[in-house]
């Protein structure tokens, strides 16, 4: 496809896969401070044709673009189902993924209580190691909690919310605008949103930033409304004998943030829903339980609810109950996408959009052919 540079390709894949950087949306955080990003696109191997969908994949907390498992969905989708598929490193995800630096919630003299003296020097004598403290402490049954260094400023952080959302919706413009450079024809009736926890939240913020646009969402174990804005995220890790809790606090949580736009149920009641909306969750979600997620499913339009319990774990597509499902990605959706009929459209359904909560009145408008998203107070 002209205008954009093709990456290597996997041995097995015939989709022709590519990366670009190009100019993000504005930072709203800083009085629309410019910003870059970077985004990923598959096409089939037998090009783009009336039939070809496009298919927006957004990863949550410990994924990225780069995951194998996505590189592999990019590749795989495009051919397997004849789809474009879009993927962004998106506003604050490099925040989102394992620990990186730490600080540790322990004195000298703690430290020097439970490890011997040439242990103790090992790590402490030239300030600390957490190299040598990860390998010795491996031999000890030690229960540590630390802190992540994390380093987010108002210029790039984990917003958990409508930063998010509009990177992917400007990296799935971008490729729109790609594939009409290039005389292309799609079925823009074949527009589709896949997401996985937090990522399937963020799908249903982009969806309601642009109500006429997608015709299906799949939501694996989507939350209503964003945990870590509440409390820390924590995340334990087994390193030997050593058990490692690791703490993040994240910058968003002590922001005034517009509660209303980022609560799913609520925001979906300001608004009327055109997309089908196929949600699959746990009976033993620990971050938002299958009763409140199937009370806001049935309070939404084409909405259908899927529960997933004991009876349902089939070991190949669903491997527990928990947040997340254990679920193969590709089997999951091979098995929610080969359901589903599209109609056909040449028609672009880029259009105007308003969205007014207590706090903001929210405007989407493609003047320049991209998604702008501009915030104003609401007035009481």
């Amino acid at each position: 496809m002209k205008g954009a540079k093709s990456k290597c390709k996997g041995l097995f894949t015939m989709s022709k896969d590519y990366e670009l950087r190009w100019p993000g949306h504005p930072n709203i955080y800083c009085n629309g401070g410019p910003r870059d990003f970077t985004f990923y696109f598959s096409e089939p191997d037998g090009g783009v044709n009336s039939e070809t969908g496009i298919l927006l994949l957004i990863p949550g907390f410990g994924a990225s673009s780069r995951s194998n498992v996505y590189k592999k969905m990019r590749s795989v989708f495009a051919d397997q189902y004849n789809l474009v598929t879009v993927q962004c490193d998106y506003f604050g995800q490099e925040f989102m993924q394992g620990s990186q630096t730490v600080n540790l919630n322990y004195s000298k003299e703690k430290l020097a209580s439970i490890f011997t003296r040439m242990e103790f020097e090992r790590i402490c004598s030239n300030g600390f190691d957490i190299n040598a403290f990860l390998e010795i402490g491996s031999n000890y049954n030690l229960n540590i909690s630390v802190k992540e260094v994390l380093n987010e400023t108002m210029e790039n952080f984990n917003d958990m919310g409508i930063m998010q959302a509009i990177d992917n919706l400007i990296a799935l413009h971008y490729v729109i605008k790609i594939i009409e450079d290039n005389q292309f024809v799609f079925n823009r009736e074949k527009i589709i949103l896949f997401g996985q926890s937090h990522g399937a939240y963020l799908s249903y913020l982009c969806n309601a930033l642009a109500p006429h646009l997608f015709s299906l969402l799949i939501d694996n174990s989507a939350w209503i409304f964003p945990a870590y804005l509440k409390s820390s995220r924590y995340l334990t890790t087994k390193i030997g004998k050593m058990t490692l809790q690791t703490e993040f606090e994240y910058l968003a949580a002590k922001l005034d943030l517009d509660e209303t736009f980022l609560n799913l149920r609520l925001l979906y009641r300001l608004f009327e829903n055109n997309c089908k909306i196929v949600c699959y969750h746990g009976t033993n979600d620990n971050l938002i339980t299958n009763i409140e997620k199937q009370s806001f499913c049935d309070e939404v339009a084409h909405c259908l609810y899927n529960e997933i319990g004991p009876k349902e774990i089939d070991g190949n597509i669903f491997k527990s109950t928990s947040h997340g499902l254990d679920a193969d990605f590709l089997a999951f959706f091979s098995h929610v996408f080969e359901g589903i009929s599209f109609e056909y459209s040449e028609k672009s359904m880029a259009k105007s959009v308003q969205i007014k909560t207590d706090k903001y009145v929210y405007d989407v408008s493609y003047e320049t052919g991209m998604p702008i998203v501009t915030l104003t107070k609401s007035i009481v």
